[in-house]
């Protein structure tokens, strides 16, 4: 059973992972907070849905989720934070706050309050491995999800972006002195965090077989922002290691103690990691590369 219960919660974990690292992109680069991000996704992962039902190419119906979640953060970016970047903290989260709400109630009022069936075509057949049953599918996420942060690292450590964004981290001004494209860039780094977590919502969506417009909260504000201040905020490692760290956690604890407790534990956990480490696993790295 503690294999079964191990890829559960590494699956899980690394769908975590991959929404957290949108907000720790963003946090590193500008200290700022993205709370519309798991409302920008949810819109991506109704549109995958909404295309499958009418019976277009699930890849397409793929691509042009990740698509909307990559321009809609990136217009969030330009209307809701752009503005009051170098206001403080407490003016953009109000604005964050104020975005994530408008879009929450644009998806319900759009699609609706009901939860619906999401299935993208992955295979649910079962592996044995001794005593333990486990599903493929859960393999397939993991493996995915996986890809896709090594993609991340590749994309910050061996490209022209990628030294830009770890320029802006450390200095705005003396990015802009020069030469990179501050704004420009600030987007792209918005922009992928939306695409990868409407990727992270399709796995998460799949895995439960379900989607439903308060998702975003759920599994975005919730969820990843948990994993980020374990991880650390900052710290793309971290934000792995964290959303892991709780994926595995909630695998084990619903297997062995309660689901209905699950969340509970989980929050007791936190509460008391943060008390004794509140700079988290790794604070602040992406500041620190080069």
């Amino acid at each position: 059973m503690f294999i079964q219960f191990l890829i559960n919660g590494l699956s899980i974990g690394s769908v975590y992972a991959l929404i957290s690292i949108g907000y720790n992109l963003v946090y590193g680069i500008l200290g700022l907070l993205n709370f519309a991000h798991g409302d920008t996704y949810t819109v991506g992962c109704f549109v995958v849905m909404t295309l499958i039902v009418m019976k277009q190419n699930i890849f397409l119906a793929i691509l042009c989720g990740v698509l909307v979640g990559y321009i809609m953060n990136t217009i969030v970016e330009r209307v809701a934070y752009r503005a009051v970047r170098f206001s403080g903290r407490i003016t953009p989260s109000i604005s964050a706050v104020g975005i994530a709400y408008i879009m929450r109630n644009l998806t319900m009022k759009i699609w609706g309050p009901e939860t619906y069936s999401f299935n993208i075509g992955l295979r649910v057949s079962q592996i044995e491995f001794g005593n333990s049953i486990f599903g493929i599918l859960q393999v397939y996420i993991f493996i995915i999800a996986i890809s896709f942060m090594l993609l991340i690292g590749f994309l910050l450590k061996r490209t022209k972006l990628g030294q830009s964004i770890i320029a802006i981290s450390q200095s705005i001004p003396t990015s802009a002195l020069m030469g990179v494209p501050v704004n420009r860039t600030i987007s792209m780094v918005y922009g992928i965090g939306g695409a990868l977590g409407v990727i992270g919502g399709i796995l998460f969506c799949t895995y439960y077989q379900s989607i439903y417009w308060g998702m975003g909260f759920m599994l975005g504000t919730m969820k990843a922002w948990i994993s980020a201040v374990l991880g650390g905020i900052g710290s793309l490692k971290g934000a792995v290691i964290g959303a892991l760290a709780l994926g595995l956690t909630e695998s084990l604890v619903g297997g062995y103690v309660s689901t209905l407790y699950r969340d509970a534990f989980v929050w007791g956990v936190f509460m008391i990691f943060i008390l004794i480490r509140p700079q988290g696993l790794f604070p602040g790295e992406i500041s620190e590369k080069i």
